[in-house]
């Protein structure tokens, strides 16, 4: 039996790991997959609640990590994922997307030379202010293959002087996740109130990054602009820890709490979540999955954020741009849900439910499995 490490520390991975390990146990009698739960989101409806309903076991490792600011996280995870590989005989080591669990595994399956996978490689968003860049970026260029969601990626690592035996287009492994689990998320119970707020298709909300929540100036920005919508709409706001951490500490939270229009949650569930999005009028974010899933869902979604790493959502699918700052943001959003009425529907290449097929056939020929 060959052995693979799949490591996981926040809801993105997960997402991402579970089509991966189903078609592993389908598809691949003779590999082994072991999981390993760093703990970055420890928060049960970020973390625990999406495993179960992504039908995956007890993670075989789970570090809880819990370091204060990136380089402290990183450290730990680093050092946990090293015991972990030092305790066992790993063939090849897989991580997912761009948090901080991805980079530590990437450096301890490199620096243990023990083959290393990256699942969605390639990926730039050109802003070194953003965590998220500088651990792709370095995942990238230590990683020995690298899976590809969307045409940027290859262009991002042929610019980058990567060789194309490196390098395989595979598609959207997040999609695949969102289109195996429709019938789970899509008849799910929801609470009274939820229920009552999607009947009237929301503006749902989301927030998390530090350019926005961090910023006294922009969170306050971020606060009105929900407030704007409340005039008008219904809004669904889940709360990210940091996010609300962010909100009280400033005094902002009860302006919120005090809108009748505003529903206030705490993180949803995976299921609830998409089930949530897939009945939006409109969603505003600054998440890098949102803008797919929005995009795969054919829902206007609008981007605050300066710059993003996925551009099909803007080129293909229905993610729009914008500054926090910009003062004509409804007659601008306006506009772009206006647009995508008038437009055909495009469809994004690979976004289907073959893409961990896909990447299995690549982990067969790196183990030399026929």
């Amino acid at each position: 039996m060959k052995k693979i490490l799949l490591i996981a520390g926040t809801r993105p991975n997960f997402i991402k790991l579970a089509p991966l390990y189903h078609r592993i146990r389908t598809d691949a009698p003779d590999i082994n997959a072991f999981i390993c739960h760093t703990g970055q989101h420890f928060d049960f409806n970020m973390s625990d609640i999406f495993w179960q309903n992504l039908e995956l076991p007890s993670p075989d490792f789970q570090l809880n990590i819990k370091g204060i600011g990136v380089v402290d996280t990183i450290g730990k995870t680093l050092l946990g994922i090293n015991e972990i590989i030092c305790q066992n005989k790993f063939d090849l080591v897989v991580v997912f997307g761009d948090v901080n669990a991805t980079v530590a595994g990437a450096i301890a399956g490199a620096q243990s030379r023990i083959p290393v996978m990256h699942v969605e490689a390639g990926l730039r968003s050109y802003d070194r202010d953003m965590p998220e860049e500088i651990n792709r970026v370095i995942t990238d260029h230590i990683s020995d293959f690298l899976m590809i969601s969307e045409p940027s990626g290859i262009k991002n690592l042929k610019k980058e002087g990567f060789p194309d035996s490196k390098v395989f287009m595979v598609g959207n492994i997040m999609i695949e996740c969102l289109l195996r689990t429709k019938k789970y998320w899509d008849t799910i119970e929801l609470s009274k109130e939820l229920r009552f707020f999607i009947d009237s298709n929301p503006v749902v909300a989301t927030f998390h990054r530090p350019e926005n929540v961090d910023n006294p100036k922009t969170l306050q920005r971020m606060v009105d602009i929900l407030l704007n919508f409340a005039a008008d709409h219904l809004v669904v706001f889940p709360i990210h820890p940091r996010t609300k951490s962010a909100l009280e500490k400033s005094h902002l939270l009860v302006r919120l709490q005090e809108n009748a229009k505003i529903l206030l949650t705490e993180p949803l569930s995976y299921f609830v979540f998409l089930k949530l999005v897939s009945h939006a009028a409109l969603v505003i974010t600054d998440s890098g999955g949102v803008q797919e899933e929005t995009s795969f869902l054919n829902i206007p979604c609008v981007t605050f954020r300066r710059n993003t790493e996925r551009p099909v959502t803007v080129e293909l699918g229905t993610n729009l741009m914008m500054d926090i700052n910009d003062q004509n943001f409804r007659s601008d959003i306006t506009r772009h849900e206006n647009d995508l009425k008038k437009r055909k529907r495009m469809s994004i290449p690979l976004w289907d439910e073959q893409v961990s097929h896909r990447i299995v056939l690549q982990i067969k020929k790196i183990l030399s499995i026929s």
